[in-house]
């Protein structure tokens, strides 16, 4: 259904123009049945209405001309139309019980036509019968009972078509005739006026039912459109219930894969508890005996004079410095990779840090002609892991070292806003730009195809990138090769605008580590012996304990010691840091302390620092050990490396 561009309104069954009168085409023939059923109900609602009226009017005439008409004209004709109304209604009652399908309305409303013809010409004849010459109260009342019942057909009637036109002409025609027997001038003028008022009367009932008829054909192409509308919404509604059935499908199928997931996901999981223990075990266990081959191999050099024997001694602890070397690498790697390390962010001065890693490497960089220097200032106080960024700096230091045969090591810093760039500029071999990017990876070596293991595994700049990652200081890299690289660390400075450097612990002046008495307390004999066996061959006289209540017991009967060297995982569940609180205790006096560790976490970093004591991770080298005992006793030629 539409509108075409002539205004013509095209139901699917029938066409009409919008508005003016319609004759014939819009007629009850044209419309289709349901339409012509549907009008014939409009018209039955109005049968109590109409039937109403024809009583109350007829009334009111018998009324109105009591004493002008002849009374048995009256009663005679109130009579008959009371009966017609009497049968109507039971017809209407009738039509109201049987008339279920469209047919049957369409067969009662035919003889509903019939009855409203025959009211109409009952009213009609009333002109002759109650319309006098000599009266013109019966003009009056006639023409406007007529006329009143004529314009209350349109609303009541137009409907059917057919059916109005009954009762107008049936009523209006005996009406227009009379007036024209009259003949006076007034009834001829009024007869004029009546066949106008017909002719509007006609217009107005045509558009009304052209109206009806549009509402009607338009209801019914609505239902026509919301059957369609339903079957559409059925045929979705099939489909969303299929689309449900397999996405119900693919739910529980994506449930078993999550389930399968979180199988594997905690299979990883119990795989990386693995490791971690794994870690754990090979950080302490492993470290072990290498820390024992460390210190056996050091003391032999007293008791080895000849040429050879000295060259092999230092060949062995060449080869053990490499493999300590190689075993950190490893570990420290795999602890970032399982994400045991957490950083402890603080604010510290940079300058301290530097320098202690300048004199760390002094030695050795000074071993191959190498100038090592710190040029950082000394006012910068930075926001950092102090142990992570101490590793990343020792790192780059050390992979300089590597690559560095003569020339210079300078660490430096300069500052760009609200960043300091820690950088590591050396006079190295220099890297190529097609393996700048390569270099972060692990066991990427620049310039060793054959694998020289004295220039370790290649991890030194893989757990510099691993701790930028975890710390958030981005590492960049500049380099010409032939003439040496730039590493720098950008570092966030701290908010604080100085931080004083924590002042070193006093110690009273020695004259030396001679007659110095140190307690060593190490649960593993082979290290308790090999590090008291060292410690005596630099002058020191030892307490060896194998646990806290041991070093306790020897302790009652002599004087308190200068130092106490503890292995930090006892047996028994005691940690060294427990063996220093008793020892000091015991001794009434803070009594320095370092803490030997293999342990991979953060715990005993933090438990040490607690206490002021200093932490070495296993295996020490003799070195290390000696730069601590320098800094913690004072500094004592005898207290030196064969």
């Amino acid at each position: 259904m539409g509108v075409d561009t002539q205004g013509v309104l095209d139901t699917g069954w029938f066409s009409w123009p919008d508005g003016g009168m319609l004759v014939g085409a819009l007629d009850m023939v044209s419309s289709p049945p349901p339409v012509r059923a549907e009008l014939f109900r409009l018209l039955y609602r109005h049968i109590p209405a109409v039937l109403t009226a024809n009583l109350i009017n007829s009334v009111l005439v018998v009324v109105a001309l009591w004493d002008v008409a002849t009374r048995r004209n009256l009663v005679g004709w109130a009579a008959v139309i009371a009966a017609v109304t009497l049968v109507r209604v039971v017809l209407w009652l009738r039509c109201r019980e049987a008339a279920r399908s469209d047919a049957e309305v369409l067969r009662w409303g035919r003889g509903y036509t019939v009855g409203v013809l025959i009211s109409g010409l009952l009213w009609g004849c009333a002109a002759f019968l109650f319309i006098s010459m000599d009266d013109r109260l019966s003009l009056l009342v006639m023409s406007f009972i007529i006329g009143g019942m004529g314009a209350g057909a349109v609303a009541s009637l137009s409907a059917h078509l057919p059916t109005f036109h009954a009762f107008l002409l049936g009523s209006m025609v005996p009406f227009e005739l009379r007036l024209l027997t009259l003949g006076d001038p007034v009834s001829l003028a009024l007869s004029g006026m009546v066949a106008i008022y017909v002719i509007s009367m006609i217009v107005i009932a045509h558009n009304v039912n052209a109206a009806l008829i549009r509402s009607l054909v338009l209801n019914e192409e609505n239902k026509r459109l919301l059957a369609t509308r339903d079957q559409e919404v059925l045929l979705r509604t099939a489909d969303l219930r299929a689309a449900n059935a397999e996405l119900e499908r693919e739910i529980g199928e994506r449930a078993r894969t999550e389930d399968k997931l979180e199988e594997a996901r905690a299979e990883a999981e119990r795989a990386n508890q693995a490791k971690s223990r794994f870690l754990a075990a090979a950080a302490h266990d492993l470290r072990q005996p290498l820390q024992s081959m460390f210190l056996f191999a050091s003391s032999l050099h007293r008791f080895v004079a000849d040429p050879k024997g000295v060259d092999a001694l230092v060949r062995i602890e060449r080869g053990l410095d490499i493999l300590k070397g190689m075993l950190d690498g490893l570990l420290d790697l795999s602890r970032l990779d399982v994400k045991l390390i957490e950083p402890t962010i603080a604010a510290f001065p940079l300058r301290p840090m530097l320098d202690d890693i300048v004199v760390a490497y002094r030695r050795i960089a000074a071993s191959k002609g190498i100038d090592l220097r710190c040029g950082a200032s000394g006012q910068l106080v930075v926001r950092s892991d102090k142990t992570m960024l101490g590793r990343m700096v020792r790192n780059l230091v050390e992979n300089a070292l590597r690559y560095t045969e003569r020339g210079r090591i300078v660490l430096s810093t300069r500052t760009e806003g609200d960043t300091v760039l820690i950088e590591v500029e050396d006079t190295g071999i220099g890297i190529a730009p097609d393996h700048l990017k390569l270099i972060f990876e692990e066991f990427h070596q620049v310039g060793n195809p054959e694998r020289d293991k004295a220039r370790g595994l290649g991890l030194g700049l893989a757990i510099v990138q691993r701790l930028s990652a975890v710390l958030d200081h981005p590492v960049e890299v500049r380099s010409r090769p032939g003439v040496g690289s730039t590493f720098s660390i950008a570092v966030p400075l701290a908010a604080e605008a100085i931080v004083a450097a924590e002042p070193p612990v006093e110690i009273p002046p020695l004259e030396g580590s001679r007659g110095r008495q140190v307690v060593v307390v190490d649960d593993d004999p082979m290290v308790l012996l090999a590090l008291s066996t060292l410690l005596e061959q630099w002058g020191y006289r030892v307490i060896m304990a194998g646990s806290k209540d041991d070093a306790l017991g020897q302790l009652r009967s002599r004087a308190p010691p200068h130092l106490i060297v503890a292995d930090y995982r006892l047996r028994n569940g005691l940690v060294g840091t427990d063996a220093i609180r008793g020892i000091r205790a015991c001794c009434g006096d803070d009594i320095p302390g370092v803490v030997l560790t293999g342990e991979t976490g953060d715990a005993c970093v933090k438990d040490a620092e607690s206490l002021g004591a200093l932490v070495l991770h296993k295996p020490v080298t003799p070195h290390d050990l000696a730069f601590v005992l320098k800094r913690l006793i004072g500094d004592d030629e005898d207290t030196k490396i064969e």
